[in-house]
């Protein structure tokens, strides 16, 4: 989770993930296999409400869709047992 920024501004795309936790994207193969297990992670994360997504457009050259994730903070409160996803 201390790859995934803290801020949607900071938000990272899969690629930079797998470039920050050093993993192999040297050929088309690794990519795509990197890229399917990173997805997967993600969206339990996602579900379970510990990563937040959002889809955003490519302003440079081609212009296409791609998600970006960061992390979301947990609170919890002293006086229940909740927690709370900020």
């Amino acid at each position: 989770m201390e790859i995934l920024p803290s801020s949607g501004s900071e938000a990272r795309s899969v690629i930079e993930i797998a470039d920050v936790m050093g993993l192999d994207t040297s050929s088309y193969a690794t990519w795509r296999k990197t890229e399917h297990g990173l997805s997967n992670a993600l969206r339990k994360l996602i579900k379970g409400g510990f990563v937040v997504r959002e889809r955003r457009q490519s302003h440079n050259g081609h212009k296409f869709w791609y998600n970006v994730y960061w992390r979301t903070e947990i609170v919890v409160h002293e006086d229940s047992s909740a927690i709370a996803m900020i």
